[in-house]
Protein backbone atom coordinates (compact mmCIF):
# COMPACT_ATOMS: atom_id res chain seq x y z
CA UNK A 1 0.00 0.00 0.00
CA UNK A 2 2.84 2.37 0.90
CA UNK A 3 4.58 1.56 -2.40
CA UNK A 4 1.41 2.38 -4.31
CA UNK A 5 1.15 5.69 -2.47
CA UNK A 6 4.74 6.55 -3.33
CA UNK A 7 4.16 5.69 -6.99
CA UNK A 8 0.95 7.75 -7.01
CA UNK A 9 2.77 10.74 -5.50
CA UNK A 10 5.58 10.41 -8.03
CA UNK A 11 3.05 10.34 -10.86
CA UNK A 12 1.36 13.45 -9.51
CA UNK A 13 4.70 15.28 -9.24
CA UNK A 14 5.66 14.21 -12.75
CA UNK A 15 2.32 15.41 -14.05
CA UNK A 16 2.70 18.75 -12.33
CA UNK A 17 6.21 19.17 -13.76
CA UNK A 18 4.97 18.37 -17.25
CA UNK A 19 2.14 20.88 -16.82
CA UNK A 20 4.54 23.61 -15.70
CA UNK A 21 6.80 22.95 -18.67
CA UNK A 22 3.85 22.92 -21.05
CA UNK A 23 2.51 26.17 -19.62
CA UNK A 24 5.96 27.72 -19.94
CA UNK A 25 6.15 26.77 -23.59
CA UNK A 26 2.62 28.04 -24.16
CA UNK A 27 3.49 31.34 -22.48
CA UNK A 28 6.44 31.72 -24.83
CA UNK A 29 4.36 30.97 -27.89
CA UNK A 30 1.46 33.26 -26.89
CA UNK A 31 3.38 36.16 -25.43
CA UNK A 32 0.89 39.00 -25.04
CA UNK A 33 1.63 42.41 -26.59
CA UNK A 34 3.63 44.60 -24.22
CA UNK A 35 2.02 47.89 -25.30
CA UNK A 36 -0.86 47.79 -22.77
CA UNK A 37 1.62 47.33 -19.91
CA UNK A 38 3.92 50.03 -21.26
CA UNK A 39 1.03 52.47 -20.87
CA UNK A 40 1.33 52.02 -17.09
CA UNK A 41 5.04 51.19 -16.86
CA UNK A 42 7.32 52.82 -14.29
CA UNK A 43 10.90 53.60 -15.42
CA UNK A 44 12.04 53.87 -11.80
CA UNK A 45 10.95 50.30 -11.17
CA UNK A 46 12.63 49.41 -14.45
CA UNK A 47 15.91 50.89 -13.23
CA UNK A 48 15.90 48.28 -10.48
CA UNK A 49 15.23 45.49 -12.99
CA UNK A 50 18.11 46.88 -15.07
CA UNK A 51 20.55 46.06 -12.25
CA UNK A 52 20.53 42.51 -13.65
CA UNK A 53 21.77 43.87 -16.99
CA UNK A 54 24.63 46.01 -15.65
CA UNK A 55 26.90 43.01 -15.17
CA UNK A 56 27.30 42.78 -18.95
CA UNK A 57 26.04 46.07 -20.41
CA UNK A 58 26.97 49.72 -20.15
CA UNK A 59 24.41 52.37 -21.06
CA UNK A 60 26.13 55.71 -21.59
CA UNK A 61 26.65 58.01 -24.59
CA UNK A 62 29.75 57.04 -26.55
CA UNK A 63 30.83 54.29 -24.15
CA UNK A 64 32.67 51.27 -25.56
CA UNK A 65 30.80 47.95 -25.32
CA UNK A 66 31.80 45.57 -22.54
CA UNK A 67 30.61 41.95 -22.46
CA UNK A 68 27.51 43.08 -24.34
CA UNK A 69 26.78 46.12 -26.54
CA UNK A 70 26.22 49.61 -25.17
CA UNK A 71 22.48 50.00 -24.53
CA UNK A 72 22.38 53.77 -24.92
CA UNK A 73 19.83 54.59 -27.63
CA UNK A 74 18.93 50.89 -27.90
CA UNK A 75 15.15 51.43 -28.14
CA UNK A 76 14.35 51.98 -31.80
CA UNK A 77 17.77 51.33 -33.27
CA UNK A 78 18.37 48.49 -35.78
CA UNK A 79 18.99 45.09 -34.21
CA UNK A 80 22.67 44.04 -34.04
CA UNK A 81 23.87 47.39 -35.35
CA UNK A 82 26.36 48.82 -32.85
CA UNK A 83 29.70 49.36 -34.64
CA UNK A 84 32.60 47.40 -33.23
CA UNK A 85 30.57 44.71 -31.47
CA UNK A 86 30.66 41.10 -32.67
CA UNK A 87 27.04 39.93 -32.71
CA UNK A 88 25.94 36.30 -33.02
CA UNK A 89 24.53 35.11 -36.34
CA UNK A 90 21.20 34.40 -34.68
CA UNK A 91 20.83 37.97 -33.48
CA UNK A 92 21.93 39.40 -36.83
CA UNK A 93 19.23 37.29 -38.49
CA UNK A 94 16.43 38.87 -36.42
CA UNK A 95 16.44 42.07 -38.51
CA UNK A 96 14.26 45.11 -38.02
CA UNK A 97 14.56 47.55 -35.12
CA UNK A 98 14.47 47.16 -31.36
CA UNK A 99 10.86 48.28 -31.12
CA UNK A 100 8.86 47.71 -27.98
CA UNK A 101 7.40 44.33 -28.99
CA UNK A 102 10.70 43.01 -30.37
CA UNK A 103 12.47 43.98 -27.15
CA UNK A 104 9.74 42.32 -25.13
CA UNK A 105 10.08 38.99 -26.93
CA UNK A 106 13.87 39.07 -26.72
CA UNK A 107 13.94 40.01 -23.04
CA UNK A 108 11.41 37.25 -22.30
CA UNK A 109 13.72 34.55 -23.68
CA UNK A 110 16.85 35.70 -25.56
CA UNK A 111 17.85 32.26 -26.81
CA UNK A 112 14.38 31.48 -28.13
CA UNK A 113 14.52 34.53 -30.39
CA UNK A 114 18.23 34.34 -31.33
CA UNK A 115 19.07 30.63 -31.24
CA UNK A 116 22.84 30.97 -30.77
CA UNK A 117 22.84 34.14 -28.72
CA UNK A 118 25.80 34.42 -26.38
CA UNK A 119 23.60 36.16 -23.83
CA UNK A 120 23.15 33.58 -21.09
CA UNK A 121 20.58 35.68 -19.23
CA UNK A 122 17.42 33.54 -18.85
CA UNK A 123 15.06 36.45 -19.43
CA UNK A 124 12.54 38.62 -17.59
CA UNK A 125 9.40 36.51 -17.37
CA UNK A 126 6.92 38.76 -15.46
CA UNK A 127 5.28 40.96 -18.09
CA UNK A 128 5.06 44.12 -15.97
CA UNK A 129 8.71 43.86 -14.94
CA UNK A 130 9.59 43.54 -18.62
CA UNK A 131 7.48 46.61 -19.44
CA UNK A 132 9.12 48.59 -16.63
CA UNK A 133 12.56 47.60 -17.93
CA UNK A 134 11.70 48.67 -21.49
CA UNK A 135 10.33 51.96 -20.15
CA UNK A 136 13.63 52.53 -18.36
CA UNK A 137 15.67 51.59 -21.45
CA UNK A 138 13.62 54.16 -23.39
CA UNK A 139 14.94 56.88 -21.06
CA UNK A 140 18.54 55.97 -21.95
CA UNK A 141 18.48 57.98 -25.15
CA UNK A 142 19.46 61.28 -26.72
CA UNK A 143 15.82 61.54 -27.79
CA UNK A 144 13.65 59.25 -25.63
CA UNK A 145 10.77 57.66 -27.58
CA UNK A 146 7.21 58.18 -26.37
CA UNK A 147 5.64 55.18 -24.69
CA UNK A 148 2.15 54.10 -25.80
CA UNK A 149 -0.66 55.85 -23.96
CA UNK A 150 -3.79 54.15 -22.64
CA UNK A 151 -5.79 55.85 -25.39
CA UNK A 152 -3.46 54.59 -28.11
CA UNK A 153 -3.56 51.07 -26.73
CA UNK A 154 -7.37 51.12 -26.64
CA UNK A 155 -7.53 52.36 -30.24
CA UNK A 156 -5.23 49.74 -31.78
CA UNK A 157 -3.60 49.19 -34.18
CA UNK A 158 -5.23 45.84 -34.80
CA UNK A 159 -3.16 42.79 -35.65
CA UNK A 160 0.14 44.47 -34.82
CA UNK A 161 -0.26 47.02 -37.58
CA UNK A 162 -0.53 44.47 -40.41
CA UNK A 163 -2.41 46.04 -43.34
CA UNK A 164 -6.05 45.06 -43.66
CA UNK A 165 -6.72 42.30 -46.16
CA UNK A 166 -7.96 38.74 -46.54
CA UNK A 167 -5.46 36.43 -44.90
CA UNK A 168 -4.29 38.93 -42.26
CA UNK A 169 -5.65 36.85 -39.37
CA UNK A 170 -4.05 33.65 -40.68
CA UNK A 171 -0.67 35.37 -41.03
CA UNK A 172 -0.90 37.11 -37.65
CA UNK A 173 -1.86 34.11 -35.53
CA UNK A 174 0.38 31.63 -37.37
CA UNK A 175 3.54 33.74 -37.49
CA UNK A 176 3.22 35.47 -34.16
CA UNK A 177 3.09 32.14 -32.34
CA UNK A 178 6.89 32.04 -32.58
CA UNK A 179 8.07 35.33 -34.03
CA UNK A 180 7.90 39.06 -33.56
CA UNK A 181 6.07 40.55 -36.54
CA UNK A 182 9.16 42.61 -37.41
CA UNK A 183 11.02 39.42 -38.26
CA UNK A 184 9.01 39.02 -41.45
CA UNK A 185 7.18 42.28 -42.18
CA UNK A 186 10.46 43.92 -43.20
CA UNK A 187 11.04 41.27 -45.86
CA UNK A 188 9.92 41.31 -49.48
CA UNK A 189 9.71 37.95 -51.26
CA UNK A 190 7.85 36.47 -54.17
CA UNK A 191 4.86 34.23 -53.42
CA UNK A 192 7.01 31.23 -54.37
CA UNK A 193 9.74 32.30 -51.95
CA UNK A 194 7.20 32.73 -49.14
CA UNK A 195 5.91 29.21 -49.90
CA UNK A 196 9.45 27.83 -49.73
CA UNK A 197 10.02 29.61 -46.40
CA UNK A 198 6.85 28.09 -44.93
CA UNK A 199 8.00 24.63 -46.01
CA UNK A 200 11.39 25.24 -44.40
CA UNK A 201 9.79 26.38 -41.15
CA UNK A 202 7.70 23.19 -41.04
CA UNK A 203 10.55 20.85 -42.02
CA UNK A 204 13.41 22.35 -40.01
CA UNK A 205 11.94 24.47 -37.21
CA UNK A 206 9.08 22.42 -35.85
CA UNK A 207 6.31 24.69 -37.08
CA UNK A 208 2.88 23.05 -37.36
CA UNK A 209 1.92 22.95 -41.03
CA UNK A 210 -1.00 25.31 -41.76
CA UNK A 211 -4.18 23.80 -43.15
CA UNK A 212 -4.17 23.99 -46.99
CA UNK A 213 -6.85 26.71 -47.04
CA UNK A 214 -4.95 28.76 -44.42
CA UNK A 215 -1.68 28.28 -46.30
CA UNK A 216 -3.21 29.67 -49.49
CA UNK A 217 -4.65 32.65 -47.63
CA UNK A 218 -1.26 33.34 -46.02
CA UNK A 219 0.61 33.13 -49.31
CA UNK A 220 -1.91 35.38 -51.07
CA UNK A 221 -1.62 37.95 -48.27
CA UNK A 222 2.17 37.82 -47.98
CA UNK A 223 2.56 37.99 -51.74
CA UNK A 224 0.25 41.00 -51.96
CA UNK A 225 1.57 43.05 -49.04
CA UNK A 226 5.12 41.76 -48.58
CA UNK A 227 5.89 40.59 -52.10
CA UNK A 228 8.76 41.50 -54.34
CA UNK A 229 9.30 45.21 -54.76
CA UNK A 230 9.14 46.77 -58.17
CA UNK A 231 12.33 46.95 -60.22
CA UNK A 232 15.01 48.84 -58.36
CA UNK A 233 13.02 48.42 -55.11
CA UNK A 234 14.10 51.87 -53.92
CA UNK A 235 17.08 50.28 -52.13
CA UNK A 236 14.70 48.62 -49.68
CA UNK A 237 12.82 51.75 -48.57
CA UNK A 238 9.33 50.64 -47.44
CA UNK A 239 6.29 51.79 -49.44
CA UNK A 240 4.56 54.96 -48.31
CA UNK A 241 3.98 58.63 -49.15
CA UNK A 242 7.33 60.35 -49.47
CA UNK A 243 9.41 57.31 -50.44
CA UNK A 244 10.38 58.60 -53.87
CA UNK A 245 11.32 62.09 -52.71
CA UNK A 246 13.38 60.65 -49.82
CA UNK A 247 15.11 58.25 -52.19
CA UNK A 248 16.08 60.85 -54.77
CA UNK A 249 16.99 63.49 -52.20
CA UNK A 250 19.22 61.22 -50.13
CA UNK A 251 20.91 59.16 -52.85
CA UNK A 252 22.22 62.35 -54.41
CA UNK A 253 25.01 62.28 -51.81
CA UNK A 254 25.10 58.97 -49.95
CA UNK A 255 23.69 55.45 -49.65
CA UNK A 256 20.20 54.78 -48.34
CA UNK A 257 21.75 52.51 -45.71
CA UNK A 258 23.03 55.61 -43.92
CA UNK A 259 19.42 56.74 -43.62
CA UNK A 260 17.85 53.45 -42.53
CA UNK A 261 20.23 52.97 -39.60
CA UNK A 262 19.52 56.27 -37.84
CA UNK A 263 16.24 55.87 -35.92
CA UNK A 264 15.79 59.58 -35.17
CA UNK A 265 12.85 61.55 -33.85
CA UNK A 266 11.12 64.01 -36.20
CA UNK A 267 12.91 66.93 -34.54
CA UNK A 268 16.30 65.28 -34.98
CA UNK A 269 15.54 64.43 -38.62
CA UNK A 270 14.65 68.10 -39.08
CA UNK A 271 17.95 69.14 -37.47
CA UNK A 272 19.81 66.63 -39.67
CA UNK A 273 18.37 68.19 -42.83
CA UNK A 274 19.55 71.61 -41.63
CA UNK A 275 22.99 70.17 -40.86
CA UNK A 276 23.21 68.56 -44.32
CA UNK A 277 22.51 71.95 -45.91
CA UNK A 278 24.81 73.98 -43.66
CA UNK A 279 27.73 71.57 -43.32
CA UNK A 280 27.53 69.14 -46.25
CA UNK A 281 26.46 71.39 -49.11
CA UNK A 282 23.06 69.81 -49.73
CA UNK A 283 20.64 71.98 -51.69
CA UNK A 284 18.00 73.51 -49.38
CA UNK A 285 14.49 72.05 -49.56
CA UNK A 286 12.62 75.26 -50.20
CA UNK A 287 9.14 73.78 -50.52
CA UNK A 288 7.76 73.29 -46.99
CA UNK A 289 5.23 70.68 -48.14
CA UNK A 290 8.06 68.58 -49.61
CA UNK A 291 10.11 68.96 -46.46
CA UNK A 292 7.15 67.87 -44.34
CA UNK A 293 6.61 64.88 -46.61
CA UNK A 294 10.24 63.85 -46.16
CA UNK A 295 10.09 64.32 -42.38
CA UNK A 296 6.80 62.42 -42.09
CA UNK A 297 8.20 59.48 -44.06
CA UNK A 298 11.51 59.35 -42.18
CA UNK A 299 9.81 59.59 -38.80
CA UNK A 300 7.25 56.88 -39.59
CA UNK A 301 9.70 54.36 -41.04
CA UNK A 302 13.01 55.28 -39.41
CA UNK A 303 11.94 56.92 -36.18
CA UNK A 304 12.97 55.94 -32.67
CA UNK A 305 10.21 53.42 -31.84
Amino acid sequence: MRLMAVRWAAAVVAGLCWSVLALGALAEMRLDPIAPRLAKADPQRGAKVFLQCKACHVAAPGAEPTVGPNLWNVVGRPVASQPGFDYSEGLEAVGGNWGFETLSRYLFDPRAMAHNSRMVFPGVKPAQQRADLIAYLATLSDSPPTLPSSEQVAAGPAYGGLPEGEGREAVYFTCRACHALEQFTGKHRSREDWAELLETMVADNGMVAPEPWARELMLDYLGAYFGEEEAGDWDGLPPGPGREVVYFTCTACHSIRMVTQQGLSRRRWDDTLDWMVEEQGMDPIEDLATRDLILDYLTEHFGPG
